[in-house]
């Protein structure tokens, strides 16, 4: 349908004259529509031919319908590098509590402390070696130091109980447990005791502590050792011999 360019009026299609304002009318062209683009070309010119069109509109030729061209292949998209979630980033610091580590500490020295006494004791007893009583008193804790002079006393009460055959003594400086064995054994030992003094003369303090102290000495035949331990009094006692 045409409108009257002066005043919008709708018009017939073979009107001249504007029947609202009597604007003569010109001939009014319609916007063209936009064309569907082609789909099919010519084979004679290649010009895109519209669907329906038996004719070819640019050199008269009869359609014979081919496809378009395709279109270039485009090289497939490449996809981007997949980064590592963990690139660059620094793996999180666990930190060690304090007491896990002096926890681990108590027992590796425990275990060496352990395994040390073990091979002194094997030394000791199988006779390749021999502590020092000096030598050892250094590494000992303060609680278990002990005091020379009263062990070497109560060695000396023992030294003159044999050399007198004192019996009666001996009962006394024995502990309860090294009397109540040996009391019936008193009579076979009474002609021997003054050579044991004797031999007890040489004595050396092989091992001691706290609480327990061990001599060594020498007779005709062989070593021998006396064992003294601290009694219930705080009195050192002769407990083998």
């Amino acid at each position: 349908m045409n409108f009257c360019t002066k005043c919008g009026n709708p018009l017939k299609p073979d009107a001249r004259f504007c029947g609202r304002c009597g604007e003569a009318i010109t001939q009014v062209k319609k916007p063209e529509q936009p064309q569907p683009a082609a789909t099919l070309v010519c084979r004679s010119c290649g010009a895109g031919i519209n669907p329906g069109v038996k004719f070819c509109i640019t050199c008269g030729a009869a359609v014979a319908f081919s496809a378009p061209p395709p279109p270039d292949k485009m090289p497939p998209p490449v996809n981007p590098p997949v980064r590592p979630k963990n690139v660059g980033k620094q793996p999180p610091v666990i930190q060690k509590r304090p007491r896990k580590r002096l926890r681990k500490f108590l027992i590796r020295t425990f275990n060496i402390t352990v395994i040390l006494s073990a091979i002194m004791a094997g030394f000791y007893f199988y006779g390749t070696y021999k502590p020092d009583a000096e030598s050892t008193m250094a590494f000992m804790p303060d609680e278990e130091k002990y005091d020379p002079i009263k062990i070497d006393s109560a060695a000396t009460v023992v030294e003159n109980v044999f050399a007198a055959s004192d019996t009666a003594g001996l009962a006394s400086i024995l502990s309860p447990a090294s009397l109540e064995q040996k009391r019936q054994f008193f009579p076979d030992l009474l002609p021997h005791m003054p050579a044991y003094a004797n031999d007890f003369k040489n004595r050396k303090l092989l091992y001691a502590t706290a609480r327990y102290a061990v001599y060594e000495f020498s007779s005709a035949e062989g070593k021998f050792t006396a064992e003294f331990c601290l009694g219930d009094k705080e009195q050192w006692m002769l407990m083998n011999f």
